[in-house]
């Protein structure tokens, strides 16, 4: 005969059942996540880094200050590099102006034209005359008209030559100009110089950090999330994320999901989420503490719905 369950027991299994039905994700993907604990994070920063190695000559920026993209933080001593280019110019000019003289070839048809015209005289001598111009002259004339004839395709073939030899040319001015341009020190972001690195007069080694740049007019949020509220497909939804500043009022502002890791942590079971947001006005800054409100699925449909219905 079964025993009857006693009150204790039943007391237990209704709360193993709560904590399973509380623990469901079925809501997840469509209900609102928050993310609490969050951080404002930099999503751009570079060490911008000198290309050639060489003495500073001169520094654009200092440290606080805006730069725009393609902008020339620094500039390295390039006298070397100019006159290298001056050097690549010249020889350039004089491939061009040999290789576009056609001054040979011309000579050599010219050449051909009087040979051909001797030897055209001599054949007439002879069929009105037959012994008046003797066999070793006729072969003298027409091994002169052959021979003729071969100038005028070297002079070609010289010319396609020159015409190579110039474009070798061009490419050894392209790379003397390339080297001086990778003395000027370049930002390829648009940001707030945080560091400068060296000043004029010191020397540099290529790959060496001369400045570093941050982007501030977009950030990024990052913070845990439990890995049963969140999944990978749920990138690019709209946010809302809550800063508050270390002394003021909070600020609300809207943006986007970016990133959810797809790497659940072992022990906390969460993961990492990214989001970002504009900051045109630069009044938000990295390292101030922030939530994330991930919007549901029923609140992206609310808001994609036309009007009135």
């Amino acid at each position: 005969m079964r025993k009857k369950l006693s009150a204790a027991s039943v007391t237990i299994a209704l709360f193993v059942a709560l904590i399973v039905v509380s623990h469901q994700p079925a809501t997840a993907a469509d209900g609102l996540v928050t993310v609490k604990g969050a951080l404002v994070t930099v999503i751009q920063e570079r060490d911008i880094a000198a290309r050639e190695t060489g003495l500073i000559s001169k520094v654009h920026f200092k440290a606080g200050e805006f730069v725009d993209a393609n902008s020339v933080l620094a500039e390295l001593d390039s006298t070397q590099a100019q006159l290298k280019v001056q050097e690549a110019q010249i020889q350039y000019g004089k491939a061009v102006e040999v290789a576009s003289s056609d001054l040979e070839i011309r000579a050599a048809r010219k050449s051909l034209a009087v040979s051909k015209a001797e030897l055209a005289r001599a054949e007439d001598a002879i069929k009105q005359f037959s012994k008046s111009i003797s066999e070793t002259e006729m072969d003298s004339l027409r091994l002169t008209t052959d021979r003729t004839e071969l100038l005028i395709e070297q002079s070609e073939q010289t010319a396609r030559l020159a015409k190579l030899d110039a474009d070798l040319r061009k490419n050894q001015l392209d790379f003397a100009q390339h080297t001086l341009d990778r003395h000027r020190i370049f930002t390829p972001i648009s940001g707030m110089v945080v560091q400068v690195s060296f000043h004029p007069g010191e020397w540099v080694e290529t790959g060496k950090s001369i400045a570093r740049v941050l982007r501030l007019d977009r950030l990024g949020c990052e913070g845990r999330v439990g890995s049963d509220s969140v999944d990978v497909s749920m990138i690019g939804r709209p946010v809302r994320i809550t800063i508050h500043p270390p002394n003021g009022k909070s600020v609300t502002l809207p943006g986007q999901l970016t990133f959810v890791d797809p790497l659940i942590n072992r022990i906390k079971k969460d993961v990492l989420i990214r989001a970002e947001f504009d900051n045109a006005k630069l009044t938000i800054l990295p390292g101030m503490a922030a939530e994330i409100e991930i919007a549901g699925q029923g609140d992206i449909a609310k808001a994609e719905a036309p009007a009135g219905k």
